[in-house]
């Protein structure tokens, strides 16, 4: 075996994690330990020369020469939770999918791949992707450049019921909400910011003038999140409902709920959040009698208005 080789296998030895000990590659390959020392030298210096995110390390504890690395690493867990997350979300197609998925396994031993692949395999095979069926994953990114350079676009937009209309607007922020990405952007003919689904989005150019937005008028997705529900928008209220289901449930889907009041014997609590009140509908009146929406009084009356129109449906 040549040198050349020899440094090869080494090398291959190490980025499999392997703690290769001098005097046993000597033995080996039958050659002076001074050999080896020179091939790890120079394996050392190529590593460095191509900026590569591991480094050649002696660890005394192990007595040998290992690879170590100041990035940190996406762990197995981390990979399947990332790959179940996206696969409950059905936000991609199945090309869309597959290709993320493949990259994300990439990223570890084949060993470790194959402990994952029989863990995912059964819902890869029955994933059912959105009705758009849409490649999202390129305008995600482009959009995501929009945002940083806070350029202004135009752009044609398909609405609810298949009309597609011309909007002027800056991108602030993407969210990820019930299935869809949202490009929440500030429209200056509303002076508002807006909710635009991205598989939605037909067509986009640059805008001929540009819309400005100092950093105090900066939009705040962290924020958002705290008080909105499958991304409906409306008015911001101080909600408070008395819930006999179970209540960490209402309090996950409220982050900044908290519990007023326990009642023992009715069996119930009053929680009180922040939400937008068209979001909030949604929910509680998915969770039925558990729910009896008790604050503001505006609230109130249309949640009851709600209600009735629902009953209606039943008296015909």
């Amino acid at each position: 075996m040549n040198s050349a080789y020899r440094q090869l296998t080494i090398f291959q030895r190490l980025t499999s994690q392997q703690t290769l000990i001098k005097a046993d590659l000597a033995q080996e390959f039958g050659v002076d330990p001074r050999a080896i020392q020179r091939d790890m030298s120079q394996i050392k210096q190529f590593m460095a020369d191509q900026q590569l995110a591991e480094h050649l390390t002696f660890s005394r504890k192990l007595g040998g020469y290992r690879l170590s690395t100041d990035q940190d690493v996406l762990s197995n867990q981390t990979i399947l939770v990332l790959i179940k997350v996206l696969l409950a979300s059905r936000s991609l197609n199945k090309s869309e999918l597959n290709r993320s998925i493949n990259g994300l396994l990439s990223l570890i031993k084949i060993n470790d791949r194959q402990k994952i692949e029989p863990l995912i395999k059964n819902e890869i095979f029955h994933y059912i992707p959105l009705q758009h069926q849409k490649n999202i994953l390129n305008s995600i990114w482009q959009f995501s450049q929009f945002i940083t350079k806070k350029q202004t676009l135009t752009i044609q937009y398909q609405r609810q019921h298949g009309e597609i209309v011309e909007r002027t607007i800056l991108p602030e922020a993407i969210i990820f909400s019930e299935y869809y990405f949202y490009v929440i952007s500030y429209n200056a003919r509303y002076q508002n910011s807006l909710f635009y689904r991205l598989d939605r989005i037909q067509d986009w150019h640059p805008a001929d003038a540009q819309i400005q937005r100092s950093y105090a008028q900066r939009f705040e997705e962290g924020e958002l999140r705290k008080t909105i529900q499958y991304m409906q928008p409306g008015k911001r209220i101080t909600l408070q409902f008395e819930f006999t289901g179970i209540v960490e449930a209402a309090l996950d889907r409220f982050p900044t709920a908290k519990i007023k009041t326990r009642s023992p014997k009715k069996g119930s609590v009053l929680i009180e959040a922040e939400a937008f009140d068209k979001g909030a509908m949604m929910w509680l009146l998915s969770q039925g009698a558990m729910v009896k929406v008790v604050a503001p009084q505006s609230f109130v009356d249309l949640y009851k208005a709600e209600i009735r129109k629902m009953n209606a449906w039943y008296l015909e």
